[in-house]
């Protein structure tokens, strides 16, 4: 999940939203119709919020969203009273893919309120929440991985190419050294690398990757894997 928390205005004390979304992603199976999020609200003021869907694709190692109507959301226009839950129904308006999982984001905004009533600092929230369509072929969706070492401007970093037909989700990226050493450069969630991109992302200054080979915790598991490096290890 993708968090993202701004200011809608300053002056006086601060107020927290009580939105809360889940789950924090969905996997659709090809002859599922339909899935759900829940919209709770903990705080002790209605919130109201609106729901859409973007198509998710990564270009040029950047993320990409675009409206889509590929999957609808009911409803999209919400109101939850304190300590109340809302349904919000995630349906699937286009025909699974072939053979490849396709992705998406659905963009729960939290929407401002009078603030004439109780001033104050307002923080909302937006929920980006990743919803993948899995293929209709019948193959295992596998996100196939290997990495490079890039030398760039910025300082050092790591390319990761998927080339498998699902998404992988990388969490606490690690380096081992040739003593076995093992150091966390990347902790918490890294990122995405949707099927058929690269990503890239930077690392500390001083990473030594000479000899070294790429942990990461891929998709959730509790164990890590290691990522293949091109044969030049770049």
């Amino acid at each position: 999940m993708l968090l993202a928390v701004w200011a809608l205005c300053v002056h006086g004390t601060a107020m927290a939203s009580g939105l809360q979304v889940s789950p924090i992603g969905l996997q659709l199976a090809p002859d599922a119709q339909a899935d759900a999020l829940w919209l709770t609200n903990t705080g002790s003021d209605i919130i109201h919020a609106q729901v859409r869907v973007f198509r998710w694709t990564q270009v040029d190692g950047k993320d990409v969203l675009e409206p889509s109507r590929d999957i609808i959301v009911s409803p999209p226009m919400i109101t939850v009273a304190p300590g109340e839950r809302q349904l919000v129904r995630v349906i699937r308006g286009a025909d699974a893919p072939a053979d490849t999982e396709a992705s998406y984001r659905v963009l729960v905004d939290e929407l401002p309120v009078d603030q004439d009533s109780k001033p104050g600092l307002r923080f909302v929230l937006r929920y980006s929440i990743p919803v993948f369509l899995s293929p209709t072929d019948g193959r295992a969706v596998v996100a196939n991985l290997r990495a490079q070492w890039v030398d760039s401007p910025e300082g050092p970093a790591v390319r990761v190419i998927n080339t498998g037909n699902g998404h992988a989700q990388l969490a606490d990226l690690a380096i081992a050294g040739p003593n076995n050493r093992h150091t966390t450069v990347l902790p918490g969630l890294v990122g995405y690398t949707l099927p058929g991109s690269t990503m890239t992302w930077r690392l500390p200054e001083g990473t030594r990757r000479a000899g070294a080979t790429l942990r990461v915790r891929i998709n959730g598991d509790a164990s890590e894997s290691t990522l293949a490096m091109d044969a030049d290890g770049r």
